[in-house]
């Protein structure tokens, strides 16, 4: 019966590390003069059709990041194709992104986040 207890605590030591144990994070904030704190996500943001894709842009990125997307249809009636660029960009950049071949552009869209 030793045993058994021992593997049951092993098993749940191992349990516990893929899970994870709870912590803390600590949220990116910046405090403006005499105003209210202000989070990282981008502000003024815009996003069109460009060429066989799309591009986006923020006016400006608070601390946060922001990339195009696009969704293309499947030009043999597969589907639809989601594809967003590689690369996360801020400060008023373009950020573009293109359908793939043997596909055509359906619609532009943006991907924000605040870090």
């Amino acid at each position: 019966m030793r045993k058994h207890w021992s593997v049951l605590l092993a098993g749940g030591v191992l349990a516990g590390s893929a899970l994870g144990l709870p912590g803390t994070a600590v949220a990116a904030t910046a405090t403006s003069p005499g105003g209210p704190t202000v989070t990282g996500w981008p502000t003024g943001c815009e996003y069109e059709k460009h060429r066989h894709g799309a591009r986006a842009r923020c006016a400006k990125s608070n601390g946060g990041h922001y990339r195009a997307n696009v969704t293309c249809a499947r030009m043999d009636g597969g589907g639809t194709v989601y594809r967003e660029a590689v690369k996360w960009v801020s400060g008023g950049e373009w950020s573009a992104v293109f359908c793939p071949p043997m596909t055509q552009y359906l619609s532009a869209g943006i991907t924000t986040k605040s870090t």
